[in-house]
């Protein structure tokens, strides 16, 4: 018995829309990677060809990204490299080029690619070098409402990259990784976390992993400039703990 599959036109010609990352108005001027996400997979795969930076007055700015896209097995993320020996201080192509970007300019991302409904276009303000770790012993949060799944919010110190999305977690009262979906919004500077079953007492713990950073690829245990970050200890990631009380839920 044979099997027919039919897919349709509209099935073969969809098109795709785009979510540009860094999402906020401004990046660094050692912004490190870019992180684009589609809405169905990218066919063919996305080329350096694709894309374009450019300054406020149109002009291409010249070689700005390492001609390697890194894609996720699913073909829905990219993720662009500047290229980094051009963003680290005082290396060969950071002396002979300079930085792609430039604290005080506006720059604008066009991705032109025959899967995308139309190019797309993402413009930032360039501020000044970041060479400031995020710092999550200063995040603060918002508890949720006990014997409910509202969401736990961290509000975040500085944005961090939107690849670090699942690099936080909420350690739960069985100390393992509590099951639930988390995304990051306004500009990649607050954390929400919905579980997947209501919020019971007991003690937790917010978790991140040593592979945290931020668009500009520092790190909690060492900025991006440190000259050797495999000196710097990164076995272990920072936990912060908390407490959900009934008396607490009670107060509210």
């Amino acid at each position: 018995m044979s099997l027919l599959i039919v897919v349709s036109a509209a099935a073969l010609n969809a098109k795709s829309s785009a979510q540009v990352y860094p999402s906020g108005s401004t990046v660094p001027e050692n912004l490190l990677r870019i992180e684009l996400r589609f809405s169905i997979p990218i066919e063919p795969p996305l080329r350096v060809e694709n894309l374009e930076l450019i300054d406020a007055n149109g002009a291409e700015i010249k070689e700005p990204f390492l001609d390697l896209l890194l894609s996720s097995p699913d073909d829905k993320r990219v993720t662009i490299l500047f290229h980094p020996g051009r963003v680290k201080t005082a290396v060969g192509p950071n002396l002979a080029l300079g930085r792609a970007l430039h604290a005080g300019e506006t720059v604008t991302l066009v991705i032109d690619h025959t899967a995308l409904t139309k190019p797309v276009r993402k413009t930032w303000q360039v501020t000044a070098f970041d060479a400031q770790s995020p710092q999550p012993a200063l995040w603060t949060f918002e508890p949720p409402q006990l014997g409910s799944r509202s969401p736990l919010v961290l509000h975040l110190d500085k944005p961090i990259s939107s690849s670090a999305e699942d690099l936080i977690a909420i350690r739960g009262l069985d100390r393992q990784r509590l099951a639930g979906d988390a995304h990051l919004e306004n500009g990649e500077t607050i954390w929400r976390f919905v579980p997947a079953q209501p919020w019971v007492a007991g003690n937790y713990a917010v978790v991140t992993h040593p592979d945290l950073e931020d668009a500009a690829g520092n790190r909690p245990y060492a900025p991006f400039e440190v000259s050797d970050t495999s000196r710097v200890s990164s076995e272990v990631g920072t936990v912060q703990p908390f407490q959900l009380s009934n008396k607490q839920n009670a107060s509210r």
